[in-house]
């Protein structure tokens, strides 16, 4: 199985992390048709029982919680039927949102726009209280940004979250441990290792790049590998295609 990461899906906006509308329906419309999209259930009932997940099984997360995840995101995941996690800071929700984010758009959902998404039966994972870098943190404030955080998307969301990412996909031990104090897995973000359920936070992802086609996409998602390893077919596939074609990106 893969984990895929998605930030923004915005045409206006050019950014490593902001994937083209058009481009994001066609890979919504691949994986629908021809792979198994998991839910965040599935990954726990997966981990909990040690079965191997399902081929070309694939689990979809939207880090940060912008607004663009709800306006544009949601109806394509909605024609095609799609589960989806959507990784939210319990800060961001509240008063405490600061006036400047560390993203690429400051517009992030807010409490009703996260609670329409939870409506849809998709589901919100942890992703720290303030988007803090975790392995900078003090003691204190890494409690903070996970328990804390954990405390605060109970209360506003009326559930626990089952999972947390990783900001920054940045964690050590030392942040791992406070994470499994009230979580059974954690992710993080492009890796050297395969997705190993034995090894629960840690579990990477691919972070879909905005320039591939449709069948580096493809490639990524077949590479039986690690996450980096797989961007790098990708990209591998799309030079390939641009060398025959003569097309320069």
């Amino acid at each position: 199985m893969h984990i895929l990461m998605y930030h923004l899906v915005d045409d206006a906006v050019t950014d490593p992390m902001s994937v083209p509308l058009h481009r994001f329906r066609d890979q919504m419309t691949l994986l629908a048709e021809h792979y198994t999209v998991l839910t965040e259930a599935d990954l726990h009932q997966i981990l909990a029982s040690g079965i191997q997940p399902p081929d070309r099984s694939v689990l979809l997360t939207f880090d940060d919680g912008y607004t663009n995840t709800i306006t544009t995101v949601l109806p394509v995941l909605e024609q095609h039927g799609l589960p989806a996690v959507m990784a939210v800071c319990g800060g961001y929700l509240t008063t405490d949102l600061p006036r400047r984010t560390p993203h690429v758009v400051d517009q992030m959902a807010d409490l009703a726009e996260v609670r329409r998404w939870l409506e849809t039966g998709r589901t919100v994972a942890a992703h720290s209280y303030t988007h803090q870098r975790l392995t900078t943190a003090t003691d204190l404030g890494l409690s903070w940004q996970v328990l804390g955080d954990r405390e605060a998307l109970t209360e506003l969301l009326g559930a626990p979250p089952a999972t947390f990412v990783y900001p920054y996909g940045a964690y050590d031990l030392r942040v791992q441990r406070m994470v499994a104090r009230v979580y059974p897995l954690a992710m993080a973000t492009d890796e050297h290792h395969c997705v190993d359920l034995s090894h629960p936070y840690s579990l990477p992802r691919i972070q879909v790049d905005p320039s591939w086609s449709l069948t580096a996409f493809q490639a990524a998602l077949d590479s039986d590998t690690d996450p980096a390893t797989a961007q790098h077919r990708a990209r591998r596939v799309d030079t390939a295609a641009d060398r025959t074609s003569g097309v320069s990106r």
